[in-house]
């Protein structure tokens, strides 16, 4: 049997149902992908979840656990120049900050919009801005019964070779 050009005969219609299958198959690939691609974004933005001490490189984002036996250490380096470390409680219902070498170096040292600086954000409140040898001690420490954000900026220039952080954050209340 002998095919003419152009007879189609010998081709079968897909069913109205298939198609509509398939294109519900594609819809569904693609959210699914969609979804995945932005949990991964998400885990990006939120930085990884490493050991509590470490030293931050040229530009850090990281997610800290407090947990009750936890203590995290955190410093800068001479390059560092953003660091951004989320504390999240574990089984700690408050976690508690303070800094022990602390050198920011910033030309504001009232509202530290001049410089280096080195902002906290606890529960719900506004971020503190910290700079110079304002910091978070003992007598004054960041205390949060929620997450915590720490975030530092600096600016290159050599001025000041020995500028930078070194805080601990712990639990302060099982």
């Amino acid at each position: 049997q002998r095919r003419v050009h152009g007879d189609s005969s010998h081709l079968r219609l897909k069913s109205p149902t298939t198609n509509t299958m398939r294109t519900h198959t594609l819809a569904f690939v693609l959210i699914s992908a969609l979804q995945c691609a932005q949990a991964m974004e998400d885990m990006q933005k939120e930085g990884q979840t490493l050991a509590p001490s470490f030293t931050c490189g040229k530009y850090t984002t990281r997610t800290v656990l407090i947990g009750s036996g936890t203590t995290s250490v955190v410093k800068s380096n001479k390059g560092t120049m953003r660091c951004t470390v989320l504390y999240k409680l574990t089984d700690c219902s408050e976690m508690k900050m303070t800094c022990q070498k602390f050198y920011v170096d910033n030309r504001d040292p009232y509202k530290c919009k001049r410089g280096d600086t080195f902002n906290v954000k606890s529960g719900g409140g506004k971020p503190r801005a910290y700079c110079k040898r304002n910091k978070p001690n003992e007598r004054f420490p960041v205390l949060s019964s929620g997450n915590m954000k720490m975030w530092y900026t600096a600016s290159g220039g050599k001025r000041y070779p020995k500028k930078g952080f070194s805080c601990t954050v712990m639990c302060s209340k099982v």
